[in-house]
């Protein structure tokens, strides 16, 4: 039997500042040639967070993917090229010495871009890169059947119609930490629904509470609990759950803020009016800014794959940044509404 064959796979990304130019590199290795950001992809590492590190270790500067522009092949190292559009987040142009010689953002077009790229192959994929109008949706994926965990998706194609915001990640990773930011950032005069906090000993956490984004709280989960429906270790109060959020999230339905649902999660999901009460929301055109579990669940999952979901891997690399991005998309989403419900009342709003 032949020796099962390897392959190489390398990222880099398109990223313009806001004049419109491209943020380009020159390599020791190829000290003629300009080319995007990026590097190899180490294994294990999914390839949006992987082209993400390289920027920032090559370059100072966070980037966000957004869609895969082409996918390219060298068939004598047998290496396979992913190309993204990113655009900038922060960060001021700081090169990693031991790699890169220079880095700057280039005016570049199909007009002069023989002065800065001499090799045919990364010509062609910066071209590609330029002149695309929407990149290719990306999808990452743990699977281990029967669990099936989407951890991201990049779709720029709907980007601007995204309304319910989800965040996902490991346990422990500071999700509800991230919403609570968000909601403080915002205002929480102009958000409604509730969030998640854990219930802690001195040592250990042993059980959770709801607390209404105006303060109000009930504990839900506790270890001690004597009840027989329990998820994991924790017994938990289905009765008390669903008193609590179904008449917060119905409380929401008439406002014109965003709902919070930390998170919409097994224990959560336990109770069918709070599902229908979530299903009834996100197919409503509402703003939602909530979190999901990593593992599959049916109910679960028919939210995180609607095309006005858009979900958010939250990860050591992206956790202190990404708050800024989702606070612009949302109030983008929210402005968006407004100017559709002043439209539909003839509200002049030129």
């Amino acid at each position: 039997m032949n020796e099962q064959s390897k392959h190489l796979i390398a990222v880099s990304a398109l990223v313009k500042n806001e004049n419109g130019h491209v943020l380009m590199v020159r390599t020791h290795l190829r000290s003629d040639n300009w080319e995007m950001p990026g590097g190899f992809v180490d294994a294990g590492e999914p390839l949006d967070i992987a082209v993400c590190r390289e920027f920032l270790e090559e370059t100072g500067v966070v980037i966000r993917p957004l869609g895969i522009t082409g996918v390219y092949y060298n068939e004598r190292i047998h290496l396979l090229s992913v190309v993204f559009n990113a655009e900038y987040v922060s960060g001021e142009i700081k090169i990693q010495p031991e790699e890169i010689l220079e880095a700057k953002f280039v005016n570049l077009d199909n007009t002069n871009i023989d002065q800065y790229i001499k090799r045919p192959n990364i010509k062609s994929r910066t071209l590609d890169a330029l002149n695309t109008v929407n990149s290719v949706p990306y999808e990452t994926w743990n699977l281990n059947p029967p669990n099936y965990k989407l951890l991201s998706r990049l779709d720029e194609g709907h980007r601007n119609n995204k309304n319910v915001f989800l965040l996902t990640g490991k346990p422990r990773m500071g999700k509800t930490t991230m919403i609570k930011k968000i909601i403080n950032e915002i205002g929480s005069a102009n958000c409604c629904g509730f969030y998640t906090e854990e219930i802690t000993n001195s040592s250990d956490r042993i059980g959770f509470r709801c607390v209404s984004v105006n303060g109000e709280s009930v504990d839900i989960a506790n270890v001690e609990s004597p009840t027989q429906t329990r998820i994991g270790r924790y017994g938990v109060d289905v009765g008390k759950f669903e008193n609590f959020a179904t008449k917060v999230l119905q409380d929401s339905l008439s406002s014109k803020k965003i709902i919070v649902i930390d998170e919409i999660g097994f224990m959560q999901m336990l109770s069918t009016s709070f599902q229908k009460i979530v299903q009834d929301i996100v197919s409503d055109n509402h703003i939602v800014l909530g979190t999901v579990p990593l593992d599959s669940q049916p109910a679960i999952d028919k939210i995180k794959y609607l095309k006005t979901a858009k979900l958010t891997h939250l990860n050591e690399l992206n956790r202190d940044w990404i708050s800024e991005l989702l606070i612009k998309d949302i109030l983008k989403a929210l402005d968006s509404n407004t100017l559709k419900e002043n439209s539909k009342k003839g509200v002049d709003i030129r």
